[in-house]
């Protein structure tokens, strides 16, 4: 029993930890050679050096700095960057026809406190002057920041100039990029970064998802019920995540994530109950994965898109996302058959206490951002 309970107590400890999500940066050249640049990132992690090689902050050594920053008001967090700022700036690089340019902070917007078990957005917008038009550019974010997804543009009003995203893995540099003849992405190439951003969307960093999909698997090991029940969640939450990515659905995030919070608490909650109703079940996993497919829709709108990539990008992300649910599924199915040819109760001794605290996880979750 105390085994169980440590257990339990490691997997709380981990759905609290934030996770912390890879920069994106966008590059802009204007036509009077000025350059800006601008990085949406988790700002904490970057004070910290708390890059994505971490699954959660808490596996880091100054996990507990974090804490500290990510609790901070904004404009107090802003001061403590002011005295880091050197030292960013100099894990970052930016070079244009060779040359390493001299970045300036521009602006800096940081996210309220809001939902402290997520990372908090913060987007930095640095600028330089250009004394030659650029030909040619390079990007180099820092190693200790781990993953980040690169573009580009050459600036034009009223038109999407953007360039494919470029996804640098462990600190990648971006290599010399030659801006008048960029190489093309293919779409095999586009699909399968979309794919890999997708799984990486939901394991490591989606931990909504992932609980709400331990809780849906621990449902039974009748393998046509179970089937029923994450088919009719994929079906759900590709409903609405490509309806909301069209712009045909839109829902605030502050009505969102309460209701994935409190679907993830009901889905365990059901598992307690000795005699299930498949028909009542598959029908809230139905209505809880079209809730869930917003929330899926609101990380995939930050990757902004051509036209001409949406569909091969909205499919690639979505099969990204189905394979890691297959994986989080399988790890639960295996688990119990497990115990279960070891004769042992994996009601009792996995079903149940996971699927309370699982429940507590997400009323809680519910609640705080309720609050909010």
């Amino acid at each position: 029993m105390k085994k169980i309970l440590f257990a339990l107590l490691c997997l709380a400890s981990f759905a609290r930890a934030d996770v912390v999500k890879p920069a994106l940066v966008e590059i802009s050249i204007f036509a009077d050679k000025k350059v800006e640049v601008v990085i949406n990132l988790s700002l904490e992690a970057a004070m910290t050096g708390i890059g994505t090689q971490y699954k959660k902050t808490t596996d880091a050594p100054n996990s507990a700095q974090y804490d500290e920053l990510r609790a901070l008001d904004p404009e107090i967090l802003r001061e403590r960057f002011t005295a880091f700022e050197s030292q960013f700036l100099n894990s970052i690089q930016l070079s244009t026809n060779g040359k390493v340019q001299d970045l300036t902070l521009k602006s800096s917007k940081i996210d309220i406190v809001g939902y402290k078990k997520r990372p908090r957005k913060t987007i930095l917008t640095y600028s330089a002057q250009l004394k030659d038009w650029p030909k040619t550019l390079s990007w180099q974010y820092g190693k200790v920041y781990g993953d980040s997804a690169l573009r580009y543009q050459m600036f034009k009003k009223d038109e999407y100039n953007w360039s494919q995203w470029q996804w640098l893995r462990n600190g990648k540099p971006s290599g010399i990029i030659d801006i008048n003849h960029p190489e093309p992405l293919s779409t095999t190439q586009r699909f399968l970064q979309f794919t890999d951003i997708g799984f990486d969307h939901v394991i490591p960093l989606g931990w909504d998802h992932i609980l709400f999909i331990i809780g849906m698997a621990l449902s039974s090991l009748l393998w046509r019920k179970l089937l029923l029940l994450v088919t009719t969640f994929t079906l759900a939450h590709t409903l609405t995540l490509g309806l909301a990515m069209y712009g045909m659905v839109e829902i605030s995030p502050r009505i969102v994530e309460p209701l994935i919070a409190f679907s993830i608490a009901y889905v365990a909650i059901e598992n307690l109950l000795i005699k299930q109703s498949i028909k009542r079940k598959s029908i809230i996993v139905f209505l809880f994965g079209l809730i869930h497919g917003l929330g899926f829709a609101t990380m995939l709108k930050e990757f902004e898109m051509a036209p001409e990539t949406f569909l091969t990008t909205l499919i690639g992300f979505n099969v990204g996302v189905e394979l890691a649910q297959i994986v989080i599924v399988s790890g639960v199915v295996v688990l119990l058959l497990t115990l279960r040819a070891l004769q042992i109760n994996y009601r009792q001794l996995a079903i149940v206490p996971i699927s309370i605290l699982i429940a507590m996880i997400g009323l809680w979750w519910g609640v705080e951002r309720l609050m909010v």
